[in-house]
């Protein structure tokens, strides 16, 4: 029998007057078993046992416990932590009511992103619901199709949890885990029915405890092992695609068979010999010649790739290039329905030296082309530059969070090769909560870095848009710990991203009022009202201002002065 990771039983807790309370401590000393080792909650009535429960015991020292006003910024600051130890997912905990719909885009992107997140949501107990009580609404099954398990358990006896009500807890609580963890991660929900009393009564009016009270059974499920890989044959002309997430394995294979990699920011595997950087504009290139020498009849992809037109719409959507998926999980990415396979992993034998040599000369072909010709001689754009410099300014120990902008789109078109780690939310590519997430790495990473001893920096790249639609996710209260977290925004007044798309046909006024959307907001006295460091420099200020040392939250603004404040306008520049 193989050693089980955590303790085998959950003490039956001392007896608080409440059955709901007593039901919440059980339920977090099943989650601290299980490896859970943050909690962000956001304030309510209903969900009051469970931040009653927080403080019993030794429960202060098993769970850290964060608090954010916004039901929003709570669950991204969950993904957050989760994203960055998804062996110990975070769990996030609201009240009632329309609370429960403001984690709904958290939970979206931790299913599409695969990222393990426990949901917990109080309730009424069943008696009060469909009466038109207050706060009390449908949200058991709120979030459906976007959780790997979801459970409506009902509400304690009032005076004390029974046996049985306890041990369903525990079970089921073991099995969010399992399911959360498991071969195919995401967020999982638990709806959590309360009644009255939502407080454990004064200690001298509690129950006395009962005698030597067996423990609850805790089950731990063991983990099915990696897949077998499977033996794919390898084109000559192949490329391998390392979408986001695709981790070192996209990096592994390139190098061992001596094929391009075309690895967007966030796969984790843009670095090492096989890499092209620009790859964006050069395949755009390519496949709109079907005779060019360098076209792919083969494209291995990993990771879910999201970026780049020229990828998923003229290489993978080509009828002439064999697709093959490397991913384990049902929900394969296949975004141009052309794969031909799909396996869970792939082994294919190293090329003999005749081969290799031709192989290693195709790939100095790939490397050498030079991505974007026509225009080599133009300056890039001052919010390119300004990315770049956040991107050149990550170390090895460092983080670097991007928001889904079109900066994430210059760095795949021009940034090279880096040696820190890249995070973005990719699954559904929203800007929901970027803030928020990055907060919760950062977290997550000084908690990891307080017990090895050594940490890097987590920076947060973001467009002004994306900045200003999680500004909550700044507001940290003075009693939670803050973290050490850069955010970096590049201010060029709206949303340039839809100036390279089909909507750049739009007529001017159209354009601007609907797509870029001019905010006018002064970013930088915003973010210091909500309590962060704020600073408005140039773009050639940036890396000097990210090699200076810094704690807590600092909030660096990149903006051309001139581009937005006119010396005859009669306005002051920003702070």
């Amino acid at each position: 029998m193989p050693a089980l990771p955590g303790p085998t039983t959950i003490p039956v807790p001392a007896p608080t007057g409440s059955g709901a309370v007593d039901a919440s401590v059980t339920l977090w000393r099943t989650l601290a078993a299980l490896g859970v080792r943050h909690v962000v909650a956001a304030p309510g009535s209903r969900s009051a046992p469970l931040v009653h429960a927080l403080h019993e015991g030794d429960l202060p020292e098993l769970l850290e416990a964060h608090v954010r006003i916004d039901e929003r910024a709570a669950a991204f600051t969950a993904l957050g932590l989760s994203r960055e130890d998804p062996a110990h997912p975070a769990a996030v905990l609201t009240t009632s009511g329309t609370a429960t719909a403001h984690l709904l885009a958290a939970v979206m992107e931790a299913h599409h992103s695969r990222v393990p997140l426990i949901v917990l949501t109080a309730d009424r107990p069943a008696e009060l619901r469909g009466t038109g009580a207050n706060q009390t609404t449908r949200q058991a099954d709120l979030y459906r199709d976007f959780t790997r398990l979801r459970a409506d358990l009902p509400a304690p006896t009032a005076a004390g949890a029974t046996a049985t009500e306890l041990r369903t807890l525990v079970s089921t609580a073991a099995r969010a885990v399992a399911a959360a963890t498991g071969e195919h991660p995401g967020p999982v929900h638990l709806n959590l029915g309360f009644r009255d009393p939502l407080a454990p009564v004064a200690p001298a009016q509690r129950p006395s405890p009962a005698a030597e009270a067996p423990g609850i059974v805790l089950t731990h499920r063991v983990p099915a092992g990696p897949p077998a890989p499977v033996a794919v044959p390898i084109d000559p002309s192949a490329v391998v695609v390392a979408g986001d997430g695709a981790g070192p394995a996209a990096r592994e294979l390139a190098e061992a068979q001596l094929l391009p990699l075309l690895a967007e920011p966030s796969s984790g595997a843009r670095s090492g010999s096989s890499l092209v950087p620009g790859y964006p504009a050069l395949l755009a290139r390519v496949m709109a010649d079907p005779a060019h020498p360098l076209r792919p009849r083969q494209a291995i992809v990993l990771g879910h790739p999201t970026l780049s037109r020229p990828v998923i719409g003229a290489l993978l959507g080509a009828a002439d290039v064999d697709v093959v998926v490397v991913d384990p999980h049902p929900d394969f990415a296949d975004a141009a329905r052309r794969a031909r396979l799909v396996v869970p992993a792939i082994t294919a034998p190293a090329p003999d030296a005749t081969e290799a040599a031709r192989r290693r000369e195709h790939l100095a072909a790939w490397q050498a082309s030079d991505p974007e010709p026509e225009s080599a001689a133009a300056p890039l754009p001052w919010q390119a530059r300004a990315a770049l410099a956040v991107w050149d300014a990550t170390e090895e120990q460092d983080v670097l969070v991007l928001g889904s902008s079109s900066l994430v789109r210059d760095l795949e078109q021009h940034a090279g090769p880096v040696a820190g780690t890249v995070l973005a939310n990719r699954g559904l590519a929203g800007i929901d909560g970027t803030t928020s997430v990055a907060g919760g790495v950062a977290l997550a990473r000084s908690a990891a870095g307080a017990e090895q001893g050594s940490t890097g920096r987590v920076r947060l790249l973001v467009g002004d848009l994306t900045a200003l639609h999680d500004l909550t996710g700044l507001v940290i209260g003075p009693e939670e710990r803050r973290p050490d977290l850069d955010v970096v925004v590049v201010d060029d007044d709206g949303g340039r991203i839809f100036g390279g798309l089909e909507h750049a046909s739009a007529p001017p006024s159209l354009l601007r009022r609907f797509f870029t959307t001019p905010h006018g907001t002064d970013l930088a006295a915003a973010a210091a009202a909500l309590g962060a460091e704020a600073r408005t420099l140039a773009p050639e200020e940036l890396p000097a201002a990210l090699a200076a040392p810094s704690r807590g939250l600092r909030v660096l603004i990149a903006q051309e002065m001139h581009s937005r404040f006119q010396p005859d306008s009669g306005e002051a520049p920003l702070h």
